[in-house]
């Protein structure tokens, strides 16, 4: 009788262990519930410090900018780097998370210091910890291409990595709900200030704890770069830019990049300022939900569908034909959803509860489509590395998984600049204050006042905004190729290639 699934120790030299999988699956968990909540900073800063909008913006999207730029640069100098067989990546997912974890808790510490002596202090440690991510970032996701030399099993590697990395999301985004538990109420528990810090430790250190059990994944494409006689400090910088120069022959790579940069200019604010702005309280069955819960839900019917299906996503991939067409249908199926949503809740109707479940409903069946993009992309990724093994003779994991990294920081970066920006030209009030003269900590408090340009637009950002990024997207990814036929014929002459190395080695 087979063992369980989960715990077969079954591995072959293109095979995974579902044991192994599942390590590196629950380290992806830990990785996002960490980077997850950090997205709240933008909210943390602007709502509960009451640092001025357009300065959040700069803070948040000049350090994610840092992040975004010294990508390119790490990945290269991973490629290069002198290491042993089987630890070109595996490393930087030993070292790195424990330092990652302690900055992200330490810039929810109110140390109690001036506006601009937040910002710097917020910046610096931003940057220390962008620094980090960026190795760890990379070595997580680029070991799925040295997993194994058959495209079908990294593509099984993917989906499930990919699938811990939305359960990750998934758990972070219960904050809304335990910080409500805390912090509302008659006799609150705790401020919304040491709720943000709590979590912090709980999520962003716990979180990044836990992504160490990645480590356990091995590395069985060899790549011998790490093998080559010692270099000068010239050598390895010339090889450093050759490796980045060479990335003009990765279409693939360019193409998601410059689709998903694209998209990020969708002109959209974080939830909070929707659901947790004047009016926004709903009732269901004679209860009354405010706008942290409401949030919540509408964030497990944006993921836990999408997450459950990802499951099936190798299957939906090959029965479409192609990762391209997976992309395509997606980005179209969000569009069209989202313009009928719009259309539901316009004129404040989306105050209703059933306005909200039918919104909730459209936007929520487009998204399991939305969330198997990230594997049809990776599993592009993928590809392409092995294309550019055959074209340029090396392995370029580092450099191709750091510049997704890259474009993901930019897709954080760009937004946050954007959002600076909409809430001053919308009026929001970032600094009210309650009849005591204390400033009042938290987004319901704060949205309590608001313009009328804020309230008659926050559907309109909400609903319509991720639909502009969506067209963008689309527009850019239908320039991509992607036809199996020829990424078989690379994997059956990469094949050949290293069998003929091994026969001369020997």
């Amino acid at each position: 009788m087979k063992p369980f699934f989960l715990f077969t120790n079954e591995e072959t030299e293109t095979k995974v262990s579902n044991r192994r999988l599942l390590s590196h699956a629950l380290g992806l968990v830990g990785q996002n519930m960490a980077y997850s909540f950090l997205g709240r900073l933008f909210v943390y800063l602007n709502t509960v410090l009451g640092i001025e909008s357009k300065k959040t913006g700069i803070i948040t999207g000049v350090s994610t900018l840092w992040d975004a730029l010294n990508d390119p640069l790490v990945g290269s100098l991973m490629d290069h780097r002198k290491h042993r067989p089987g630890y070109k990546l595996r490393p930087f997912l030993l070292w790195t998370p424990p330092f990652i974890g302690i900055f992200i808790t330490l810039m929810f510490v109110d140390l109690g210091l001036s506006e601009m002596q937040t910002v710097a202090y917020v910046m610096i440690l931003y940057v220390l910890f962008d620094t980090l991510y960026s190795f760890q970032d990379t070595a997580i996701w680029g070991i799925s291409s040295l997993s194994s030399p058959d495209s079908n099993e990294r593509r099984r590697v993917i989906q499930w990595i990919s699938i811990a990395a939305g359960a990750g999301g998934t758990i972070a985004g219960l904050f809304p709900v335990f910080k409500d538990m805390l912090v509302g109420g008659a006799t609150p528990i705790m401020t919304e200030k040491n709720a943000y810090l709590l979590f912090a430790v709980i999520f962003g250190f716990g979180g990044m704890m836990i992504s160490m059990l990645a480590y356990r994944m091995k590395e069985k494409v060899v790549d011998t770069t790490g093998d080559q006689s010692k270099e000068t400090a010239a050598e390895s910088i010339k090889a450093m830019l050759r490796t980045i120069w060479n990335l003009r022959y990765n279409r693939t790579l360019i193409i998601i990049c410059l689709a998903r940069i694209a998209q990020s200019f969708s002109l959209t604010l974080a939830w909070e300022y929707f659901f947790q702005s004047e009016g926004i309280v709903y009732h269901i069955f004679g209860a009354e939900i405010g706008g942290d819960v409401a949030m919540t839900f509408y964030g497990y019917v944006m993921g836990i569908p999408g997450a459950i299906l990802n499951f099936f996503a190798v299957p939906v991939i090959n029965k479409l034909g192609s990762n391209k067409r997976l992309l395509v249908l997606a980005e179209a199926a969000n569009i069209t959803a989202r313009l009928i949503a719009f259309g539901v809740g316009m004129n404040e109707r989306y105050k209703n509860i059933s306005a909200l479940l039918i919104t909730m409903a459209l936007i929520g069946s487009s998204q399991i489509l939305t969330n198997m993009k990230a594997i049809a992309e990776r599993s592009l990724l993928t590809n392409a590395v092995d294309e550019m093994e055959l074209k340029t003779g090396e392995r370029t994991e580092g450099i191709t998984f750091s510049m997704q990294n890259f474009v993901s920081k930019m897709t954080n970066a760009i937004p946050k600049f954007i959002q600076g920006t909409m809430l001053s030209f919308m009026g929001f009030q970032e600094k009210i204050k309650g009849a005591d003269g204390e400033l009042l900590q938290g987004a319901a408090l704060v949205n309590a006042q608001k313009s009328k340009r804020f309230l008659k637009y926050r559907w309109h950002q909400f609903i319509l905004g991720p639909a502009i990024g969506a067209a963008l997207y689309l527009i850019v990814i239908l320039f991509l190729k992607d036809d199996p036929a020829h990424t078989a014929e690379v994997e059956r002459q990469l094949q050949a290639k290293r069998a003929l190395a091994e026969t001369h080695a020997e």
